[in-house]
């Protein structure tokens, strides 16, 4: 191995290390929310609204930081945003005392520094790794940041269910991770030459409209929506049921949701995107059923197949819809289509609220609401099987004719 060969490697390895980071701070929020709705007598709503206004932040983010990388470079969008994000780990911190306003403000910032930092990030290591690695580093991105989600919360579900001081101790440690990778990202190198377009791009590139409509959109939806329920459903009506330890099992379900995605958007590689986003319905599906037997009374244990199901979901439809983001765009507007592939990912992240709206706020607190989760899957799965993958199939018959002719 040369010099250069050894660089390379350890430059793709900072800017994972600096991906888990980032994700380790997105998610490790989750079981103070938790903690301060409790703690200041919000609503579920509340609640909901905690991860949607992360959601508005993410989705803004996303529309605007991938062109904007196409214009001005990876670095310049990453670098920053992770100094930013540091600073909204402090303002969490002084959420005790301002309560509700503050959450709202410090989660919308927190999620716009973290989805410049995801989406751009993932272009960005696919470009260290060049042309040979470039689809094999997408769903190592994916991974990376499916463990960093998996391994905050679980940690900061045990820190607050039975360390003192609840709402500190997560937030330090996600302050001084977010803190080393906003200076570990300043070390690597630009890999957008020059300045790209003269003018900043948003929406679909020419040509993607079919795959993004049948694939990319509905595998969006896959990723979150059954996601939330680790997250809102399963902690809030296993608390109804009687069971205690609801920060404990709300890190828990999240660890076992990121950890069953990081492995599955590592394995989706080997089955293709139009088959990891088939599995992907039907493993959101049987999340759902099995939700809906954990949050019965004593049915607590149902939450560890559950929330392994939902995480294949997860993992499978992210890494197949960063795999066909990836192929469908051309290279300088590669990162404008991953941002809008992640525009619907973190719609689905908002589906606790948008439900809350269309069916009362005690939706998320109904286990009904599982059962109709499950069935949204199996009709996403009906299109992925049909159009999704006819999509998929005719943009590579397009990319094969050129070459072969």
């Amino acid at each position: 191995m040369t010099h250069h060969d050894s660089q390379a490697i350890g430059q793709r390895l900072t800017l994972c290390a600096a991906l888990f980071a980032v994700a380790y701070a997105a998610q490790t929020v989750s079981p103070v929310m938790l903690f301060y709705t409790f703690d200041l007598r919000l609503s579920t709503t509340d609640l909901t609204l905690f991860f949607t206004v992360y959601a508005a932040g993410l989705m803004a983010a996303f529309l605007a930081g991938g062109p904007l990388s196409d214009r001005y470079g990876r670095k310049a969008i990453v670098a920053p945003s992770t100094g930013v994000l540091a600073l909204t780990v402090v303002a969490l911190l002084g959420a005790a005392l301002w309560g509700k306003p503050m959450i709202l403000a410090a989660r919308f910032l927190q999620g716009l520094a973290s989805g410049a930092v995801f989406t751009v990030g993932t272009v960005w290591l696919r470009e260290l790794a060049g042309e040979v690695g470039a689809r094999r580093a997408s769903m190592l991105a994916s991974g990376v940041m499916a463990s960093g989600f998996a391994v905050g919360p679980f940690v900061s579900g045990i820190l607050v269910q039975w360390l003192p001081w609840p709402r500190i101790l997560s937030f330090l440690i996600a302050l001084v991770l977010v803190s080393g990778a906003a200076a570990a990202v300043r070390t690597l190198p630009e890999t957008v030459a020059g300045h790209g377009a003269a003018r900043i791009r948003i929406g679909l590139p020419p040509g993607t409209a079919a795959g993004f409509l049948w694939f990319l959109a509905p595998c969006g939806l896959l990723v979150y929506t059954f996601t939330m329920l680790s997250l809102v459903a399963f902690p809030i009506q296993l608390g109804k049921a009687g069971f205690g330890q609801v920060y404990f099992i709300l890190g828990l379900s999240a660890m076992l949701v990121q950890g069953f995605a990081a492995f599955a958007a590592l394995q989706a590689f080997r089955l293709g995107p139009a088959g990891a986003g088939c599995l992907a319905g039907l493993c959101g599906a049987a999340g759902c059923a099995l939700g809906y037997l954990a949050v019965q009374p004593g049915g607590w244990p149902w939450v560890i197949p559950a929330s392994a199901a939902i995480g294949l979901a997860n993992g499978l439809s992210l890494a197949a819809g960063v795999a066909v983001s990836d192929t469908l765009a051309p290279p300088d507007r590669r990162g404008a289509l991953i941002s809008m592939f992640y525009l619907v990912v973190y719609a689905g992240y908002s589906s606790p609220t948008a439900l809350s709206l269309l069916w009362g706020r005690q939706t998320m607190e109904r286990s009904g609401t599982l059962i109709a989760l499950g069935v949204f899957a199996l009709a996403v799965t009906a299109v992925l099987a049909t159009g999704g993958r006819m999509a998929v199939r005719r943009h590579g018959a397009r990319r094969a004719a050129p070459e072969n002719g």
